[in-house]
């Protein structure tokens, strides 16, 4: 899958106003696409997260099990608060809602705590 097909079935699959239901409880609405970036609200915070490190992550762990703990280690400055004040943990769980409504990947998996993180496995085949 091409970079501008997947940014296009995320918005096309995910309009504007789309609520999620996030696995932890509490609810992210989309509230704005630009050409680099989807914006969020997470309870009353305000995130955003680029198309390229959503791409980026969805190549790298195509195939594969992959956990919010595997998030937080593969690209810190996205997806781990503790580490890089640009992160947010919030980010891994959102990723993982993306996916799940696209259906490129399984439902999400775990309870967010250590030792049992949320994960999905992301579909190899989800181009076809």
């Amino acid at each position: 899958m091409e970079l501008n097909k997947f940014i296009n079935d995320i918005k096309t699959t995910l309009p504007i106003a789309t609520v999620m239901n996030n696995p932890g409880g509490g609810i992210s609405t989309i509230i704005n696409y630009s050409d680099t970036k989807i914006t969020y609200l997470r309870g009353k915070s305000k995130m955003s997260i680029s198309f390229n490190d959503l791409y980026e992550t969805y190549i790298y762990f195509k195939g594969m099990n992959v956990s919010s703990s595997d998030l937080r280690r593969f690209k810190p400055s996205v997806f781990n608060s503790k580490a890089c004040p640009a992160g947010h943990s919030c980010n891994c769980t959102f990723l993982f809602l993306i996916f799940e409504k696209m259906n490129m990947s399984t439902n999400i998996g775990g309870k967010g705590v250590r030792g049992n993180p949320f994960s999905v496995t992301i579909y190899k085949n989800t181009e076809e």
